[in-house]
């Protein structure tokens, strides 16, 4: 039995927020058993999972910042959960990458250099009424963050970030398609 994880365990070797490994337990998205109305998880079928997970692309993302490490980090975590990404530093550039595909899911900065954030939000929404859109900014509680979640992102991140954050978001997009 020493071979087998506690969710707690398993969240921790896989980088992942505890409640998103009980989570994905539930709807049977992680293998696990159920022993004792615990979840526990093996280590070697976790590892030919995440090795499936590495191989499977999810689809498109497109990461808008003007901060190139903020565009790289993203990009980063984003690709490491087998998704395309595209990046782009201002809000005319990101109109200009939907022009040439369709983004399953848009990261998107509110402060941006020229057109603004929300500016842009509303551009992509025109573009497509369907854009599932991820607001990441500093300014959760100033107007413009309250001027953008009325155009109806997805979801708001608010900077700093923590790479779970991310994941999280990642994790509920895999699940609603």
């Amino acid at each position: 039995m020493s071979d087998l994880m506690t969710t707690k365990e398993a969240a921790e070797y896989l980088k992942l927020n505890y409640m998103t490994v009980y989570k994905l337990s539930q709807r049977g998205r992680i293998p696990a058993s159920k022993i004792g109305g615990n979840w526990r998880f093996r280590k070697d079928l976790l590892d030919d999972w995440l090795a499936k997970q590495a191989t499977v692309v999810e689809g498109t993302v497109l990461v808008v910042d003007d901060d190139p490490e903020i565009r790289e980090i993203l990009k980063e975590v984003i690709s490491r959960k087998g998704f395309k990404v595209t990046t782009a530093e201002s809000g005319e550039l990101a109109l200009k990458e939907m022009e040439k595909q369709h983004f399953d899911l848009i990261f998107l900065d509110l402060v941006l250099p020229g057109m603004s954030g929300v500016d842009a939000l509303g551009a992509i929404k025109e573009k497509d009424k369907k854009a599932v859109v991820v607001i990441v900014t500093g300014h959760g509680d100033d107007p413009i963050a309250l001027d953008a979640m009325s155009l109806g992102p997805l979801f708001l991140i608010r900077k700093p970030f923590r790479t779970s954050d991310i994941v999280e978001v990642l994790n509920a997009m895999v699940r609603v398609r």
